[in-house]
């Protein structure tokens, strides 16, 4: 049972997640030619992790909108099938040859596999007990930082350029040494 105060968090989070879906199939659909199976591979992990990151968004607000569900059970099963689709998308990275960023995948995907186990060790607490709110807020902040993981896989898709801290900092220090043989621009 959500407690009405997060009635409208909720639908402004489905309403949110419903668009970023929509418009992660556009990314999809217009990203869609990679021609090396490498980069095509990489392309789809990424797709992968931004679907069931959206997906697990939406059916929560969805789910806590419906008056009377409990929200653990449905916050349980969504996390589940968000583990079994990181445990997927590793084993399609683990098998494949010559991808580039495999590394860097398998430990996103690993860190959104453990997002998903914290939400279903959540989701059993509130089955459990569905008055709780202590952790219908946890399940919030989780929908936020699901909205959060699927927005930046999305903006990778769409070739957007890599805005990291590190990797912002690194391209600046790039560019003050300039090229080996001249000077700094």
């Amino acid at each position: 049972m959500v407690p009405d105060s997060f009635t409208a968090f909720f639908a402004a989070s489905a309403g949110v997640t419903g668009a970023l879906i929509g418009l992660l199939f556009v990314a999809i659909s217009v990203g869609a030619d990679a021609t090396e199976k490498e980069r095509r591979l990489e392309f789809d992990v990424r797709a992968g992790r931004a679907f069931s990151a959206l997906t697990d968004a939406l059916v929560v607000s969805l789910f806590a909108l419906v008056p009377g569900t409990n929200l653990g059970s449905t916050a349980v099963v969504i996390a589940l099938v968000g583990v079994a689709s990181c445990i997927a998308l590793g084993l399609m990275l683990l098998r494949a040859h010559g991808v580039v960023h495999r590394v860097r995948q398998l430990v996103l995907l690993g860190a959104q596999g453990l997002v998903f186990v914290y939400q279903a060790v959540i989701g059993s607490q509130l089955a459990s007990d569905p008055h709780d709110t202590n952790a219908i807020q946890t399940l919030a902040t989780l929908t936020v930082v699901f909205l959060l993981i699927g927005m930046a896989r999305s903006w990778q898709l769409i070739g957007g350029r890599d805005t990291r801290l590190l990797s912002t900092v690194a391209s600046g220090i790039r560019q003050q040494k300039g090229p080996a043989d001249g000077p700094a621009d």
